[in-house]
C-alpha cells in the first residue's frame, strides 16, 4: 500500500477548521491529577496492516481516514473527491506537497459537511482538504493532518485502538502520562510547533550521536535516511545489512530500504539496545529519521503541545517493524528476529475493552504488532459478544491468513459474506484464498462479484490483477493489467501495474518489445526502483541484449547490493559474455543469499 509519509505543505495560507476550538469546550475531564483537562475527540482506530484508520463521513456518506501526525493539512485522494462529490478549485502554480515518494501537485476541495466518529463538535461545515493522487489504497478516502490532530494535545493509544484530542489547563511542570500510575513514563522535549513548522520533532541519540527525529503516524514503519546512516558509518554494503521493502509515499516515486543493526537508540529517558532499523533512500528537510506507526503501536504516546514534550510508556514487544513486504502483491516475508533490549520501560496497561468493537480494534493493533495469538483471542471475544457483526469474522480471517490457517480463514469469510453479501473487501480476500488453493472458478466468481459491486474502484481491480500476478497466472494477470491501465491511465499506482505487466510478459517470454516498453514507462516514473531495474534487465536478457541487461543489473545492485535475483542475473550475463570468474563469484553470492533463485531463471530457460 502507498502511505502518506511526512507530507508537507510548501506554501501556507489555507484556513484552519475553526470549529475545533468549540469542540474543546464543555468537555468531560479525564483522570489527570492536580490539573484540569478534557477530551474534545476520542477517535476509535482500526489497524489495517500497518495503517491506522479512523471512521467518519463526507457529505453524509461514510468514509475512512488515515490519521497522519506527519501531514501539515488534511487531504483527500482524487478518487475520494470524485466519489463524495467534493467541490474543487485549482491552487496557484507551484503549490505542492512533499513526501517520501516525491512531490505531488494538489487542488483544494471543500466538503459541505465533514465529521469524524468520536468528534465532540459534530459535523464541520464547508471543511477544506487538499486533494492529491490515489496513493493511499485500502479504501482510505484521505488523511487527517496536524490542522486537526495538532490543534491541542494528542494522545495516541493505538494498542488499545483510540486517539484522543485533549485540552489541559494549569498542568505546567506536571507529567501528563495520566495512565502510567506507579510506572515511570519517559519524557522527551519536542520542538515548538507552529503553522510554519507543524511537525513533531525531537532529538534522539543513535549509537551515541545526535539525530533529529519526526514522529509520524503516516509512516507505516520507522525509517532512518540513508544520508544519516552513512554519517554513522552504515551503508547498504556494510556487514549485517540486508535488503528491505520498497516503500511508497506521497508522490509517484518509490524508496529502496535496507535493514541494519545498531548498538543503541536513545529517546530521552528510554534507551533501546542491540536494535535493527530500516534505512530508506530518501531525504527529509526537517529530520534524519521518521518514527512511524510501529513505535506508536509499541508505546502509548501523549504529544503535549501545551508543554512541548512527548510522554510515552512501552507496551512490550518489538519497537520497530522489520518485515519485508511486497508493495506489488501484498505478501510479507519475515526478517531476522529483533534482538532489542528495552531499558526502564513500562509494561502495557492491559485494560479489557468494553464491547465487541473495542476487542476488535485491539485485535487489529495486536496483529499489526505481530501478536497473532492475542489478536485471535480478542477476536474470539468480539465474535462471542456480537456474532451478527460481519467485521468481526472478516478481521479474524485476516489474522488467520497471516497465521497460515487458510481453512479457518475461509470459514470466517463465508460467515462474513453470509451476513453481508456485498462486502467487497471480503469477496476479494476470499478470491485470493481460492486462487492460492487452485480454485480458479471460485476465485473468478468472487472477483467478478467484487468488480460488479465496485466497477470504478481502481484499488479493487488492481488488487485482483496483483493476485493473479502473485500466484503466477501471468496470462490472466496481463489481461487484468491491460484493462486496468486503459481504465486508470492517470492513477499514481500506474508504475506498479506497468512493471508487473512487464515482468509477466518476460516470464512468459512473449511480446518482449511490449514488455520493455512497460518497464521503460515504469522507470520513467520511478527511475530509482531496484525491482523495476531488475525486471527490465530480465527482459533485456531474454531479448539477448547482454550489454543492456548488464547495465540494468548493475544499476539495481547499486541500489540493493544484496538483491539475489539481480546478482544471479548478472552472473548469467557475465557467463554468456565469457567473464567466467565474475560469473562464478556473482552466482555463488546470489545462491548464498537465496538458494532458490536459480530455479526462477532455469524455468525461463536462462542458465549460465
Amino acid at each position: 500500500m502507498g502511505l502518506v509519509v511526512g507530507a508537507k505543505l510548501c506554501r501556507n495560507g489555507l484556513r484552519t477548521l475553526g470549529a475545533l476550538l468549540a469542540a474543546l469546550t464543555g468537555i468531560h475531564p479525564p483522570a489527570f491529577a492536580n490539573c484540569t483537562g478534557g477530551v474534545g475527540g476520542e477517535f476509535p482506530v482500526t489497524m489495517v496492516g500497518t495503517t491506522p484508520v479512523i471512521a467518519g463521513s463526507i457529505n453524509g456518506m461514510e468514509a475512512r481516514f488515515l490519521p497522519d501526525s506527519g501531514a501539515y493539512y488534511s487531504l483527500l485522494t482524487d478518487e475520494a473527491a470524485k466519489r463524495y462529490k467534493v467541490a474543487r478549485q485549482f491552487l496557484e502554480p507551484g503549490f505542492a506537497i512533499y513526501g517520501v515518494g516525491g512531490a505531488e501537485s494538489v487542488s483544494l476541495g471543500t466538503a459541505k459537511d465533514f465529521n469524524l466518529v468520536g468528534f465532540n463538535a459534530g459535523p464541520i461545515r464547508n471543511a477544506q482538504f487538499l486533494v492529491v493522487g490515489n496513493t493511499l489504497g485500502g479504501g482510505i478516502a484521505g488523511v487527517i493532518g496536524q490542522n486537526i490532530l495538532g490543534f491541542a494535545d494528542t494522545e495516541y493509544d493505538l494498542a488499545n485502538g483510540v486517539i484522543r484530542l485533549v485540552r489541559v489547563k494549569g498542568c505546567e511542570g506536571r507529567s501528563l502520562a495520566y495512565w502510567s500510575k506507579s510506572q515511570t513514563a519517559a519524557e522527551l522535549p519536542i520542538e515548538w510547533q507552529s503553522r510554519g513548522q507543524p511537525h513533531i520533532l525531537a532529538t534522539a541519540k543513535l549509537n551515541g550521536k545526535d539525530i533529529r527525529v519526526m514522529f509520524d503516524t503516516g509512516a507505516g514503519t520507522s525509517m532512518l535516511t540513508k544520508r544519516a546512516a552513512a554519517r554513522l558509518g552504515v551503508t547498504p554494503e556494510t556487514d549485517g545489512v540486508v535488503a528491505g521493502s520498497i516503500n511508497f509515499g506521497i508522490g509517484r516515486g518509490s524508496v529502496d530500504t535496507w535493514i541494519a543493526p545498531f548498538a543503541s537508540l536513545d529517546f530521552g529517558d528510554e534507551q533501546i539496545k542491540n536494535i535493527k532499523l530500516r534505512i530508506g533512500d530518501f531525504e527529509l528537510a526537517e529530520a534524519d529519521m521518521l518514527v512511524g506507526v510501529d513505535f506508536f503501536l509499541s508505546h502509548r504516546v501523549y504529544v503535549a503541545n501545551s508543554q512541548h514534550k512527548l510522554y510515552f510508556t512501552y507496551n512490550g514487544g518489538p519497537v520497530f517493524d522489520l518485515a519485508v513486504r511486497s508493495e506489488n502483491t501484498g505478501t510479507t516475508q519475515a526478517t531476522a528476529p529483533q534482538t532489542e533490549e528495552q531499558a526502564g520501560a513500562s509494561r502495557f496497561d492491559n485494560n479489557s475493552p468494553k464491547d465487541a468493537a473495542g476487542y476488535r480494534r485491539r485485535a487489529t493493533a495486536s496483529a499489526a504488532r505481530g501478536d497473532q495469538a492475542g489478536a485471535i483471542s480478542d477476536l474470539d471475544h468480539a465474535v462471542e459478544l456480537d456474532p451478527s457483526d460481519p467485521e468481526n469474522y472478516y478481521q479474524r480471517a485476516i489474522v488467520r491468513i497471516e497465521g497460515q490457517q487458510p481453512q479457518l480463514a475461509m470459514a470466517d469469510l463465508a460467515q462474513a459474506l453470509k451476513l453481508k453479501p456485498d462486502e467487497v473487501a471480503a469477496l476479494v480476500l476470499r478470491g485470493q484464498l481460492r486462487l492460492k488453493a487452485g480454485d480458479d472458478a471460485g476465485a473468478s466468481a468472487d472477483f467478478a462479484q467484487a468488480s460488479r459491486l465496485a466497477p470504478h474502484d481502481a484499488g479493487v481491480s488492481l488488487r485482483i490483477a496483483n493476485s493473479y500476478f502473485a500466484t503466477g497466472n501471468m496470462p490472466e494477470a496481463i489481461a487484468r493489467y491491460d484493462q486496468w491501465i486503459v481504465s486508470f491511465p492517470s492513477d499514481d499506482r500506474l508504475p506498479v501495474a506497468l512493471a508487473n505487466r512487464c515482468l509477466s510478459r518476460a516470464v512468459l517470454g512473449q511480446h518482449l518489445d511490449l514488455a520493455l516498453k512497460d518497464c521503460d514507462a515504469a522507470l520513467h516514473r520511478s527511475p530509482d526502483n531496484s525491482d523495476y531495474l531488475d525486471s527490465r534487465a530480465f527482459v533485456r536478457l531474454r531479448r539477448g541484449d547482454l550489454d543492456g541487461a548488464m547495465k540494468d543489473y548493475r544499476a539495481a545492485l547499486k541500489l540493493q547490493p544484496k538483491l539475489a535475483s539481480a546478482r544471479y542475473g548478472l552472473g548469467v550475463v557475465e557467463a554468456r559474455k565469457g567473464m567466467k570468474n565474475d560469473a562464478d563469484r556473482d552466482i555463488q553470492a546470489a545462491l548464498a543469499q537465496e538458494p532458490r533463485v536459480a530455479d526462477q531463471f532455469k524455468s525461463a530457460g536462462l542458465t549460465p
